[in-house]
């Protein structure tokens, strides 16, 4: 395992609107290099996050994970409409994909009062206050590669809560007897530790005992957000109640 280290002008473009992240990647077999990406940019309404996982993991799926970064970096900056976004990384990316290669991605857009999510085919965005909440679309669109249909789901994180965005190494590491890693009551506790980077190595610590390898068998990347500046009286899992307001979920 080993923390990401920061993106050039990461720290400014979360400032813009109030938030903060954490993120630690971890490829597969101890390799420096996988098949997970993720990177933000200033895109025309505000900051722009992309977590991706492109089939395989280690080194054979980095050059795939680079060519996704590439083509996001490209595009991002320029496109307003996230969902139409996803289309576009579709189609400048089939050149590179092959008849069984797919990319699972996630597209959020960060804004001070809202985070908008695309979602194809990657593990949902999860929701971490006093419970873990996933975010569903109601419309589930396949990854790159297998003809996206993305939408755009629209929610809003107060200050007593996280948000927890991942690829399929954490939910589908194994232990002994073949089970998921489960994303129960101590994953929960883990994920509301005091501050964001405690709370990620807190989480990496259950998969290890959950795995008892220290070395993956699959890549890993997990990023972590709040709001700047939380006061210790709303904390994640203590202070304000209730769920958060959901607004309009808009296909694109």
């Amino acid at each position: 395992m080993h923390r990401a280290g920061p993106l050039p002008g990461l720290s400014e473009l979360m400032a813009e609107v109030s938030l903060t992240l954490a993120a630690c990647t971890r490829p597969a077999e101890g390799a420096p290099l996988g098949g997970d990406l993720y990177d933000v940019v200033r895109a025309p309404a505000g900051p722009r996050l992309v977590l991706g996982d492109v089939k395989g993991h280690g080194p054979a799926a980095a050059p795939l994970a680079e060519a996704v970064r590439t083509a996001f970096r490209q595009a991002a900056a320029t496109e307003e409409d996230p969902a139409r976004l996803a289309r576009v990384l579709d189609a400048r990316l089939a050149p590179a994909l092959g008849p069984e290669d797919f990319v699972s991605l996630l597209v959020v857009d960060l804004r001070p009062d809202e985070i908008h999510v695309v979602n194809c085919g990657h593990p949902p965005p999860l929701r971490i206050g006093r419970r873990i909440t996933p975010l569903v679309l109601p419309h589930a669109s396949p990854p790159l590669g297998l003809n996206p249909d993305p939408c755009v789901r629209r929610v809003q994180l107060r200050p007593d809560q996280r948000l927890l965005l991942h690829t399929d190494g954490l939910t589908e590491a194994r232990d002994a007897e073949g089970a998921c890693f489960p994303l129960d009551r101590r994953a929960l506790a883990a994920l509301t530790a005091p501050t964001l980077d405690e709370a990620i190595d807190r989480l990496l610590g259950l998969l290890h005992r959950h795995t008892g390898h220290s070395v993956p068998a699959d890549d890993l990347t997990v990023l972590l957000l709040q709001q700047r500046g939380v006061a210790a009286a709303d904390r994640v899992g203590g202070g304000l109640g209730g769920q958060s307001r959901e607004l309009p979920n808009r296909r694109r």
